[in-house]
Parts: structure tokens; sequence; C-alpha cells
């Protein structure tokens, strides 16, 4: 091309001469220098250890992604890699592979927003460099929450794939752009939730997979700490695992103390949840080169040895069995295996059940928990709630934002429903790889790797769930002040309320002697009333009496508190369908089989005037029989009491003959008519106030009293 004397010309010239001065420096500085020796004529010594650093670099990064086959944790060969790849990128700052690689390292060790200013770098030296840099610049870019730049990158890479790149990152890139829409979507929509560390519990080390009792009293959870038992570390750079707990006193947890020598070894030790009682967990070992799930008891203060669960198809296999859940009736056991039978892909969430007995550890065959649930991704963590029909669990499929996420399903017809994501903040674009939920629904336990908020790695945080917002009202002072003056509205929003309340009652105290109030080991049986079956089993603690069960809603309980050479207790809880979440307290004091000892028999049911028993009593009769089976020289009065509604007269017979209909059952089942008397005390006897319907509830009732023993 020919330039004249055009004024507009030369001036063209003059400022493409100016761009050419000011940006050559920064052209040469774009350049990507090798390390080759014609680039570093004088430092040839030199250039040859650092060459050799990454070479030993590269190996410590493949060896880095065969541990993460085995070890989705690993990073430890990643963190080897970048100290080598830093000191060659000190002797040589302007090659673009060793920038991807830097940055790569930075990723695939916890530092991915740091790895950011590297991988761009990498580009710019050498935009045809590979397809990979700009995945894991999409990568750094989505943990940084620019999710623009994170799809721009991620399609960037999918357009330069070629051969087995494009059959490797395709599927990583199908699923890296899915989770930075749903982290968009969740994080524009936040869920009313208060997300809070528990600094108490965490440290500078990764804790994590924490189980909180029904009640949040006790907490258990897994801890990296340099004090653990043997002191020594894994393949991964990290002490071995031990475990902790923590009680919840005067409002706030306590220092989290190392758990027994039984539970805790010199290596791997993880408990994996905790009974809603605090008196049984599961942990998770090693055994033989793959990991299995154990059971251990509370006895008193101490932790029973480990019972390893049942093999041959049942729970424990020959391969890994990672989670587990205790369910509310103690019937079912989920967990999460890598199994293939009936596997979508990688860790599955399975279940099993008890085998005709729930008094021996008879499990059956394992099934899986379902296509609604399991996805071709790895599932984590699983948390049955006490209510019976929830599950919390953790996923890096459905639509997660970002590794493993927490959901919730719900039980409804016989199926699971559509798991929900939890949402933002619960979920982030790191990990929240465990939950254990409170009985009453209002606080969740998560661990989470999240970056700004942690003491270090993993650690435990506190989701405390809050209502939709109430509609705002005007407030009541300004009401007055409107009817004397111009109206002043100030708006004010009530205080949040519980989101997901639970329909159970948990019922907790302490069983003891009535007359030392000391503690007494018992068996607590919990009875479906109406269909005259045992539920569940359920133990006070030996050396504190203290009990827990949890109760879900749409049953009328039996309870019946069982020990030896003690008069059985029993107790009565009708909850009808979505009953509100209840916690209650009491202390149960069980009578010696005296002379003049007298129980309430809360479970004998009768229709209102009538004397005929009803079915839902069969379960409270036969312990009456099996009482005076066992206790063949006792002798008994069956009394009847009735509240002050109607007549003496017609209440004095009612109450007889109630009595007898008791009797007359007993005498069918065998005991002889000489041990009982049968009497009828209408309403002269009342035990509350006949002025409330709770009150008369109570003075209608069939008692039993010891004669002669």
């Amino acid at each position: 091309m020919l330039f004249t004397n055009n004024p507009n010309n030369s001036s063209k010239i003059l400022t493409v001469f100016i761009t050419l001065i000011l940006f050559f420096p920064l052209l040469l500085s774009a350049q990507n220098v090798d390390f080759k020796t014609s680039n570093f004529k004088d430092k040839k010594d030199e250039l040859k250890r650092v060459i050799e650093k990454i070479e030993k670099a590269d190996a410590l990064v493949e060896a880095g992604f065969q541990w993460l086959t085995e070890n989705e944790e690993h990073s430890y060969s990643f963190l080897q890699a970048l100290t080598l790849y830093n000191e060659a990128q000190q002797f040589n700052p302007d090659n673009a592979e060793l920038n991807f690689k830097i940055g790569r390292c930075m990723v695939l060790s916890a530092n991915e927003i740091e790895a950011i200013p590297y991988l761009e770098k990498a580009i710019k030296l050498d935009p045809e460099l590979n397809a990979e840099v700009y995945y894991y610049l999409g990568l750094a870019f989505k943990y940084n929450e620019d999710f623009d730049n994170a799809e721009k990158n991620f399609k960037f890479c999918r357009g330069k794939l070629k051969g087995k790149e494009e059959e490797i990152f395709t599927p990583k890139i199908k699923k890296e752009l899915q989770e930075c829409k749903s982290a968009q979507e969740l994080i524009a929509n936040p869920a009313r939730v208060w997300v809070e560390n528990i600094d108490a519990l965490n440290s500078p080390y990764d804790d994590y997979a924490a189980s909180v009792s029904a009640d949040e009293s006790v907490i258990i959870f897994n801890s990296r700490r340099p004090e653990n038992t043997g002191g020594s570390k894994n393949q991964n750079d990290q002490y071995y695992s031990d475990i902790y707990i923590s009680e919840y006193q005067d409002g706030q947890w306590s220092r989290p103390e190392i758990m027994a020598d039984n539970l805790n070894t010199p290596a791997d030790d993880e408990c994996v949840a905790l009974a809603a009682d605090a008196q049984r967990l599961f942990l998770v070992r090693d055994n033989g080169g793959n990991k299995d799930i154990y059971l251990s008891e509370l006895k008193g203060s101490i932790w029973g040895p480990l019972k390893e669960l049942a093999r041959n198809g049942s729970i424990n296999t020959e391969y890994d069995e990672s989670y587990a859940s205790f369910s509310h009736d103690d019937i079912k056991i989920y967990f999460v295996t890598n199994n293939p039978y009936a596997n979508k892909g990688g860790m599955d969430m399975f279940f099993s059940g008890r085998v005709n007995t729930r008094f021996k550890e008879e499990w059956g065959k394992a099934f899986t928990a379902g296509s609604e649930l399991n996805t071709p991704y790895n599932e984590a963590c699983i948390f049955f709630h006490p209510d019976g029909k929830t599950i919390y669990f953790t996923s890096q499929g459905h639509n997660s934002m970002g590794g493993y996420d927490v959901f919730k399903s719900v039980r409804e017809a016989g199926r699971w429903s559509t798991p929900v994501n939890l949402g933002y903040p619960v979920n982030t674009v790191y990990d929240e790889k465990y939950i254990s939920v409170s009985a009453s629904g209002k606080h969740a336990y998560i661990t989470s790797n999240r970056k700004g908020s942690g003491e270090g790695g993993y650690d435990i945080y506190r989701v405390t769930f809050l209502g939709p917002e109430k509609p705002m009202f005007i407030d009541t002072e300004d009401q007055l002040l409107a009817s004397r003056a111009t109206t002043i509205h100030e708006s004010t929003l009530e205080a949040p309320v519980q989101i997901d309340a639970k329909n159970l009652t948990v019922l907790k105290g302490r069983i003891l002697d009535e007359f030392t109030k000391e503690p007494i080991s018992a068996d607590i049986e919990i009875v479906d009333n109406e269909k005259n079956e045992v539920i569940m089993t359920v133990h006070s603690n030996s050396e504190t009496g203290k009990f827990l069960v949890s109760l879900p809603s749409g049953i009328n309980y039996g309870i019946a508190v069982i020990a030896t050479d003690y008069l059985f207790y029993s107790e009565n809880f009708d909850l009808p369908e979505m009953s509100d979440y209840q916690l209650v307290k009491k202390d149960i004091y069980l009578q010696n089989v005296c002379i003049g000892c007298k129980i309430v028999l809360r479970n004998v049911f009768f229709d209102v005037g009538k004397f005929t028993l009803r079915s839902e009593s069969t379960p409270e009769l036969e312990r009456l029989y099996k009482l005076l089976n066992e206790l063949p020289r006792l002798k008994v009065e069956i009394s009847g009491h009735t509240d002050n509604t109607g007549s003496e007269s017609t209440n004095q017979k009612l109450s007889e003959n109630r009595a007898k209909a008791v009797v007359d059952y007993l005498i069918r089942k065998g005991i002889a008519q000489d041990r009982m008397v049968y009497k009828g005390y209408g309403s002269s006897e009342p035990v509350a106030d006949n002025n409330t319907a709770a009150g008369r509830q109570l003075n209608r009732r069939t008692e039993f009293k010891i004669m002669e023993n």
C-alpha cells in the first residue's frame, strides 16, 4: 500500500508508530519462553536442575491423579508438585505450560481462586496451549462465583477439544455448566437460613461428619488433629482421624474431648451416625483394604466393643461402605456403598431391613434406596430423620451448585419425592458433604470446606432454618397515634417462624427408683396400640437412667417401662397425624414389687360409657398377665375409677364393670380367680382436677394394687 502526503495518512502512520512504541515491551513480555538452552545460554546448569524439578513435579501430578481415583480428597501430591513448579517459576516466569501446571495444581489443592492469574497468564503467553487450561480456568472462576467467565471458558474449552480429550472433558464440562446454572439460580434466591461456624468445635484441621442427638444435647464428630491417637499421617499428609464428643451446656458447646480408646486407634476412625438417644453409634473403619460399618453401644459411661454389621450381601461387603444412618424405629439401616449391585455410579445409597425379629442382629439383603435418590455421581452421606419420613443426604448429582450439596426427600405414597436442594447459603460452590438434623427440624449440622468463614479445611456449621417472611403489619403505637395526628407507618417484621416443622414428639427423661431415686437400667417398649405391635425397644442408661425416644405423629403409642424386680410403668401418647413437634421431659419412677404398691394401667382402653375392653388394651393386659404369671404368690386388686361426669351410682357401676373386665381377661388367660379381686371406686378417688378435660382424662383410669406377695 502506497502512502501519500495526505495529512490523514500521516496521522494514521504516526498513531501506529506510537502504539508500537508503547506496547512493544508488553508484546515482548507476553512472549512464551521455552525451557531451552538457547534461551538460557549463561544458565545451562541451573536450567538442567529446573527441568529435573519440573519432571519430578510432573510425576507427582500423575501420581496425584491416580490417588484421586481412590481418594477424592487427595491433594498432597499436587501440593508437593506445586512447590517444585514454583521454584521453576522463579527461574522462568514466562512459560505458558508451567503457568498452566501451577494453576492446575492450585485448583486441585484447594487454592482455586489463586490459580486465576496463572491460568490467565498461560493463555496470554500461548492462546493455543491446550484445551485443558480453559477447563481449569473455568473451574477457578466458578469457585470465585464469577459464573459468566466460568461459562465462557468451559464453552471455549469444549470448542477446542479433540480426540481423547473430547471424550474425557465433554461430560465434565456439561456437568460444570449445569452447576453454574444451578448456582446462579440458587444464589439469586437464597433460602431463609442462618449459617454459622461452630468455633467451639472446629480446629485448623479437618473437622467433619458431626452427628447430633435428637435433642441437641450431644454432638460427636471426627477430626484430624495432631494430638490424635498415634499422631501419624496418611498418604494425603493428614493426621489420621479420631472421634470427638462435646455436650451442650449453659448455651454453648463444651470443649471437645477425644473418645474412648476402643473407638479410636492409630488409623482412621470415623463416627458416621449417632442414635437419637446418643447411646449407640455407627463407626467406619478400614477392614482388610475396604471400609466397613461397625456398631458400638453405650453401657453406663463405657462404649462397648465394636460389632461388625452383617455381611453376605446384607450390609458390609468386599466394597466400601462409607456411611450409615439409624432409622427412627431401628428396623432399617440406610448406608452408602460403591457395591456395583444395582448401583447407578460411584457411591450410592442402599438399605437393609431386620429379618424376623428386632432383637437380633439379623439383616436382610440390601437394596438400592431408589433411582429417585441415587445419581450417576457420588452420594456421600445419608441421614434418616426421627420423623420417620424425611431423608437428608449429600450428592454431587441432581441440581448441585458445585461439588457435594445437601438435599432433602420425603417418603410419600410409598416413594421418595424428588430431592430438593436446601439452597444457598446452606450449599455453596464448595463441598457440603455431611448433615445431621435435630428432631425439631430447626437446626442442621453440616460439614463444608467453603472459604472465608472456616478454621481450616472442612469445618462444622450450624444451620438455623427460618420460615417465610410474614406480611408487614402496622405497629400498635402507630395505630394509637393515627387517631390524633397524621398517620406514621413503621413496618415491623414479625419474628421468623420455623420452616419444615417436624411432626413428632421427643420423650426424654430418666428412669429412677421411686424410693432411693437411684437410676435404673430399664427397657422401654414402644407399642402401636392399634396394631398391637411392639415398634421398638430402647434402653435407659444404667449409670444415669437417661432415655430418649422419638415418636412420629399419626400413631397411638403405648409405652411400657420394664425392669427386673420392679412393677412395670405405662404411658400413653395418642399423636394424631400432623401433630406439631413437642419435646416432653419426664422422669419416671418405678416401684418395687411390694405390698401396697400400685400402678395405673394407662394403656387399658374402653369406649365412652362402656366396659368392653378395646383391642388396643391387649399389650398392656399381656404385660399384667406376664407379671402375675412370673410371680405366682402375687395377689392383686384391680380397681376402676371415673371422673365426676354423670351420677355417682352410674359411675360406681361403670368403674366396677371395667375392673371386672380386666379380671375376666386374666382368668381366661389362666390366672387363678382367687389371686384377684376387682373393685369400682367411681369418682371418689380423683388424682387430678375434674374441672379440666385433661384432669378428667387422668381420673378415668384402671389401676392394680399388690395385696399379697
